[in-house]
C-alpha cells in the first residue's frame, strides 16, 4: 500500500484542544470515514515533525493513543499503518458501495417520525425574524422584566435549594396549587392541584395526551380550520383526523354525514382558532351531551381567554361539566408572559392523573423549577392578573388601531369583522382568491399574514390571518402599508 501524505492534516495553536488531541481525533475520523484505507501507510514521526510543526512526543503520543484503541497498527523496523477494520466500520473497507447503500437503505425512521417529518405546527414563513402581522405573539416589548426578576429573588430565597433538586414529573406543588386558585376564579375550572400537570407548553401537553389517549386508528374529530400543533400532536399518534366544521357558533356536531364515532373531539371554544369565534352556549351544552354519549374525551384548548375585549366570557367547557370526568381542559403562560417561558398546563380527571404524570415524565421529566416558582410568586402577590389586566388594555387599543388602520386601507381588497377577543384578526379575501399566493406576495414584502388554507383539511373561503398584539402602532401602520401597495 502507498504512503499516505496526510496534507489534510490541520492543527490549531490558539484552540484550546491540545495539539495531541487535534492530531488524534483527525486521524481517527480519517480512518473511520474510509479516507484512510486499511493498511495504509502513515509517514513517519520525524516527516510529520516537520510537515506540522510538532514535537516528536505529541506525534508519538497521538500515534500509541491510536493503536492501543485499534484504529492504527505498529509493524517494528516497517513504519506505521492503518488496522483492518472487521465489522465494516466503514463502507471503504470492502470498496462494495452497493453493499453499503443496501444497508443504509435498511435502516430507516418510525413511521410515527415520517409522520412528523411533514408536520408543521405554524404555518411557513419567509423570515425567521418576528414580522407584523405574525399571529399569536405576546407584546414582549412592554413586558417587566423588573417584576420578573423580583419575583425570580423571592421565589429563591424562600425555596432555593429545595428549587435545585429534581421536582416532581407533574410540576410544583406551589404552582399547582396557585393555579387551581387562579382557574378558579377566572375561567371557573374545577379542579383540585393533583389534577395538574405543569408541561412546557400546550403543544407538550397536546402530545402527551395523543401519546396517553390515542391508539393508531382512533377517530379525533377536530376544528376544521384549526390549530395546526394538534394536528401534528394527534396525527403522530396514528389518529384518522376527521374535520368538523366551525361556524360562527363554533364547532358545529356534524349529523348528516354521520362520521365515524370520535375517541376524542378538540375544540377552542372560548375563541377558535383561527376563525375567532365564540362557541355558544348551547353548543356548549350540545357537545357535553354528545361526549358522554359517545363515551368521548373533549380537549378544550383555552389558549387566550384572558384576552377579551367585549363582555363577559363564557366559562370554561370543564367548569361546565357536571360529571367531572369528560373535558380536559389546556392552558398556556406563555402567550400570557413571554415565549420563550415553555411553561403550559393539563387540568385532567382525577383517574388519568397519574397516567400523564407518568407520560410527562418519561417526555422530558420536570420543568425548570426556578420558572415555576417565579411564576407561583407572580399569581400570588397579584402581579399575574396586574398583568393581564394591563396587557388586555395595550391589545385592546392596538386592535382598534389595527382594525381602524387595515379597514380604511384595505377597503375592498380585504373585509374585517369584529373582534371581541384574542390575539389575531381574521381577514377575508374575495372569493376564489388563492390566498396561499396572496401570503407569498405579503412574505416578500416583509409582512407575515399566514393564508387561512395552511389552517385548514379541506378547500375554504381564502382568507389572512393577522396578528396585531405584538406590533407597535409604528410597525403596524409601516406594515398596513406594505399590504396596502402589494394587494393594490
Amino acid at each position: 500500500m502507498p504512503t499516505a501524505a496526510l496534507n489534510m492534516l490541520r492543527v490549531d495553536r490558539l484552540h484550546r484542544e491540545p495539539l495531541q488531541a487535534q492530531l488524534y481525533g483527525q486521524i481517527r475520523r480519517f480512518v473511520i470515514s474510509g479516507e484512510l484505507a486499511a493498511g495504509t501507510r502513515l509517514p513517519s514521526t520525524r516527516e510529520l515533525m516537520g510537515q506540522l510543526r510538532l514535537s516528536r512526543n505529541t506525534i508519538v503520543y497521538a500515534f500509541e493513543r491510536l493503536v492501543t484503541e485499534g484504529y492504527l497498527e505498529s509493524k517494528p523496523g516497517s513504519g506505521t499503518y492503518v488496522a483492518p477494520v472487521h465489522g465494516g466500520m466503514h463502507g471503504r473497507d470492502t470498496g462494495d458501495v452497493r453493499s453499503r447503500t443496501r444497508s443504509y437503505g435498511q435502516r430507516r425512521l418510525s413511521a410515527r417520525a415520517a409522520v412528523l417529518a411533514g408536520a408543521r405546527i405554524s404555518p411557513e414563513y419567509s423570515s425567521a425574524l418576528l414580522r407584523p402581522f405574525r399571529p399569536c405573539q405576546p407584546a414582549v416589548d412592554v413586558f417587566s422584566l423588573r417584576t420578573w426578576n423580583r419575583a425570580r429573588s423571592s421565589a429563591l430565597r424562600s425555596a432555593s435549594e429545595h428549587l435545585l433538586f429534581l421536582n416532581d414529573p407533574a410540576g410544583l406543588p406551589r404552582l399547582r396549587q396557585t393555579l387551581c386558585v387562579y382557574l378558579r376564579d377566572a375561567r371557573g375550572v374545577r379542579c383540585e392541584p393533583d389534577q395538574i400537570i405543569v408541561t412546557s407548553g400546550s403543544q407538550q401537553a397536546l402530545t402527551l395526551l395523543a401519546s396517553t389517549l390515542i391508539d393508531p386508528g382512533d377517530a379525533i374529530w377536530i376544528e376544521d380550520p384549526g390549530y395546526l400543533g394538534a394536528r401534528a400532536a394527534f396525527s403522530a399518534a396514528g389518529a384518522k383526523l376527521v374535520p368538523i366544521v366551525t361556524d360562527e357558533y363554533g364547532l358545529a356536531i356534524p349529523h348528516a354525514t354521520n362520521p365515524p364515532s370520535p375517541r376524542l373531539i378538540y375544540t377552542t371554544p372560548s375563541r377558535q382558532f383561527p376563525l375567532g369565534t365564540t362557541m355558544s352556549l348551547a353548543r356548549r351544552l350540545a357537545l357535553l351531551e354528545f361526549a358522554r354519549s359517545a363515551g368521548a374525551w373533549i380537549v378544550e384548548d383555552d389558549y387566550d381567554s384572558e384576552f377579551r375585549y367585549v363582555g363577559r366570557p363564557l366559562p370554561s367547557l370543564q367548569g361546565m361539566d357536571s360529571s367531572g370526568d369528560c373535558v380536559i381542559y389546556v392552558g398556556s403562560l406563555n402567550k400570557v408572559l413571554f415565549g420563550s417561558l415553555r411553561l403550559g398546563y393539563l387540568v385532567v380527571p382525577e383517574h388519568l392523573a397519574n397516567a400523564l404524570r407518568t407520560a410527562k415524565e418519561v417526555d422530558d421529566g420536570a420543568c425548570p423549577a426556578v420558572d415555576q416558582a417565579t411564576v407561583a410568586v407572580l399569581i400570588e402577590e397579584g402581579s399575574f392578573a396586574t398583568h393581564v389586566r394591563r396587557m388586555r388594555a395595550l391589545y385592546a387599543e392596538r386592535r382598534d388601531a389595527f382594525l381602524r388602520e387595515a379597514r380604511r386601507r384595505l377597503s375592498g381588497l380585504v373585509t374585517f369583522p369584529d373582534v371581541e377577543a384574542g390575539m389575531d384578526a381574521i381577514g377575508w379575501l374575495a372569493s376564489a382568491t388563492d390566498d396561499t399566493a396572496v401570503s407569498r406576495r405579503l412574505g416578500a414584502n416583509g409582512v407575515d399574514a399566514p393564508p387561512l388554507s395552511a389552517y385548514s383539511m379541506r378547500p375554504c373561503e381564502p382568507g389572512l390571518l393577522f396578528g396585531f398584539t405584538a406590533f407597535t402602532l409604528p410597525q403596524t401602520l409601516a406594515a398596513l402599508e406594505a399590504t396596502e401597495r402589494s394587494l393594490r
